[in-house]
């Protein structure tokens, strides 16, 4: 009985520490500080978080990526966004998105409440190998207020 309980909690112990590494870090969007708190970012699979460096994300495998956000603001829709971001003013947006947010997230989305948006994103064979700066974005179509951030990846082989 010992050594099976012993053997579940050592598995438990493995999966959360493996869950918590795919937190990375973010920068907020200056546009969007006020309008929005970003609570955490995940990416999945990305053991590079624990490290605090971009993570690897593979080609030709789906990426997992969501958020928690809190918008100080009201939108019966959103409208997603994720591209490279090569300047603060300009984007090279992933066509292959779904910009439909309310299917990742609840919607409406109400002022204080707190949401989590989650999505696979394809990293198709044609993405070059590189490192980029990709942009974020949920925004209310009505307002054009934002919830927004950016995370470094690096994408490879």
């Amino acid at each position: 009985m010992f050594r099976s309980s012993s053997l579940l909690l050592l598995a438990a112990v493995l999966v959360l520490g493996s869950v918590a590494a795919d937190v990375v870090n973010f920068v907020p969007c200056a546009d969007s500080v006020d309008t929005c708190t970003i609570n955490e970012v995940r990416v999945t699979p990305c053991p590079e978080a624990q490290r605090n460096v971009a993570c690897n994300i593979r080609r030709r495998r789906p990426s997992q990526m969501s958020f928690d956000f809190t918008p100080n603001f009201d939108a019966d829709s959103l409208e997603a966004s994720l591209g490279w971001a090569k300047s603060e003013t300009e984007e090279l947006p992933l066509l292959t998105l779904d910009r439909d947010g309310c299917k990742y997230a609840s919607c409406p989305a109400r002022s204080g409440v707190k949401a989590t948006y989650t999505i696979d994103v394809p990293i198709e064979a044609k993405f070059p190998l590189s490192p980029y700066t990709i942009r974020w974005a949920l925004k209310d179509p009505a307002s054009g207020k934002r919830c927004c951030f950016t995370i470094d990846i690096k994408v490879v082989r």
